[in-house]
């Protein structure tokens, strides 16, 4: 099958010149049909280079926007880490604020105050009679 590739053979395009007032109407060129046939081939050709092309710019940016869009939502999510860190480290300060703000024994305190209370009172009462 190779070899009979090799016997394959075309014509050589042929291109003629003409000049306005010859047979023709017009000034430009004439060519045989394996011309007419090479450029028919090129011009088909160019609209499927044209496409692969056009796909490959597509399917570039395509590419470079959804990398774009994976590096976004990777920062997006470190930054979410990153602001929830944050929150349960201030949870944890406003806790240990309020623990320090309310006595550890209020048990203790209000005894303490009602015998001191009660104590003061009859010393007071004792004091002026």
């Amino acid at each position: 099958m190779i070899l009979l590739l090799s016997l394959a053979f075309a014509d050589v395009p042929e291109y003629t010149y003409i000049e306005s007032g010859e047979p023709a109407p017009f000034s430009g060129r004439l060519f045989n049909d394996e011309a007419s046939q090479l450029i028919a081939d090129q011009i088909a050709d160019a609209t499927d280079r044209c496409q692969i092309e056009l796909d490959y710019q597509i399917g570039l940016a395509l590419t470079e926007k959804e990398e774009e869009i994976r590096k976004l939502k990777s920062s997006h999510k470190f930054e979410v880490q990153i602001l929830e860190a944050e929150v349960k480290a201030k949870v944890a300060r406003i806790e240990s604020l309020e623990e320090l703000k309310t006595p550890p024994k209020r048990e203790f305190w209000f005894i303490t105050g009602l015998v001191s209370g009660v104590a003061l009172t009859i010393s007071i009462a004792k004091a002026v009679q």
